[in-house]
């Protein structure tokens, strides 16, 4: 069973509401619901399962799987967790792609042809209509084209089919026939925004330990044994703070000793970045022990979302308009946007599961 040692990294652990002073409702003497003007019991969270599927030799194909991965049984790498508020921007869309086909009359009659038993009889009585019902048309267009190069040759314009003769002539076009045919669905997209403040040495830490992992885990690794130990490294900035990457004389970066000779064949590749499975969760409201927290059910109002990988991640380290940093060197607010890409399709049996 993957079993992830590494503590998670919330943002934030503070409860917003303490109790019934902190929250200033006291004095009020409205008719709040039950619970509401005390302590909060829980809070929700969205978390980040950071894991990597392991590769034996075996292709990993999501579009052939039945059932989601159980990233705490299945044995796979398993990373560090981040929980994260809840955005301001929690939305979904769903889409379908189809292509607007003009299948004209034989390419109707052909597909009746396919829908039929298959007899000879109704197979040959099928061409026949067919070849009766473009006949008409098929004149039309001999003559349009017959037009269409004689303009062409003498050097005058003119570019006329078949249908437009016919609306002209007779004030009626052909029917194309067309048809709106089913290419598939897209993979859903989500993007998240945050904005991360430290009101603590303790919070700026988390924060660079969350901004860190995220890159980890989007980005490969030279060496596919060890991705989940380069996120988890990431993740352990949290509890240690950050280091610095160079010497005293500002070079030697811990990227540069990282790099692989090129001369080493198997240091050519690069592996598959992790997966992340994102889940709208409530955790109990018991400070400064989240890792013992009780977690709810994903919450049902919400929507959930197929395993992911994490295609684009920005941060703005100047939210406010102007630089600013503190005495440790953390950068006290930061804006982060990450956006991200399921693996698999949604299909219409999903939507009964939630998502």
């Amino acid at each position: 069973m993957a079993v992830s040692t590494t503590r998670p990294l919330v943002y934030p652990e503070i409860p917003p509401v303490l109790n019934s002073s902190y929250a200033g409702l006291a004095g009020l003497g409205a008719n709040w619901n039950p619970g509401g003007e005390g302590v909060t019991p829980w809070i929700d969270y969205i978390r980040f399962t950071i894991y990597r599927p392991t590769y034996d030799g075996k292709a990993v194909l999501e579009s052939v799987r039945k059932e989601a991965i159980d990233v705490k049984k299945s044995g796979l790498q398993l990373g560090p967790s981040i929980y994260l508020y809840m955005p301001a921007n929690i939305a979904v869309s769903y889409g379908a792609n189809y292509t607007n086909k003009a299948f004209g009359v034989t390419g109707i009659m052909a597909a009746q042809m396919l829908g039929g038993n298959g007899a000879g009889e109704e197979i040959a009585k099928t061409l026949q209509n067919a070849a009766a019902g473009a006949t008409p048309e098929a004149g039309f267009n001999a003559v349009a084209e017959a037009a269409t190069k004689l303009g062409q040759f003498m050097g005058v314009g003119g570019d006329v089919n078949g249908s437009d003769l016919a609306a002209v002539s007779q004030g009626r076009i052909f029917n194309p026939y067309e048809e709106q045919i089913f290419n598939g669905v897209s993979f859903r997209s989500h993007n998240f925004q945050f904005k991360l403040v430290a009101r603590s040495k303790e919070e700026a830490q988390v924060i660079d330990g969350i901004l860190k992992t995220f890159k980890s885990c989007m980005l490969p690794t030279y060496n596919p044994g060890d991705a989940m130990g380069a996120a988890k490294k990431a993740a352990s900035t949290a509890a240690t703070g950050a280091k610095s990457s160079t010497s005293k004389d500002g070079s030697g970066s811990v990227a540069d000793s990282l790099t692989p000779p090129f001369s080493n064949v198997a240091n050519r590749y690069l592996s598959v970045p992790s997966r992340t499975r994102v889940e709208f969760i409530r955790v109990q409201n018991v400070r400064g022990n989240f890792g013992n927290y009780d977690v709810a059910p994903n919450i049902v109002g919400l929507f959930k979302l197929k395993d992911c990988v994490i295609d684009g991640l920005q941060a703005n380290y100047t939210p406010d308009g102007a630089y600013v940093n503190t005495n440790d060197g953390y950068v006290p607010a930061i804006d982060l946007s990450i956006s991200l890409k399921e693996i698999s399709l949604v299909t219409s049996e999903d939507i009964a599961q939630g998502f």
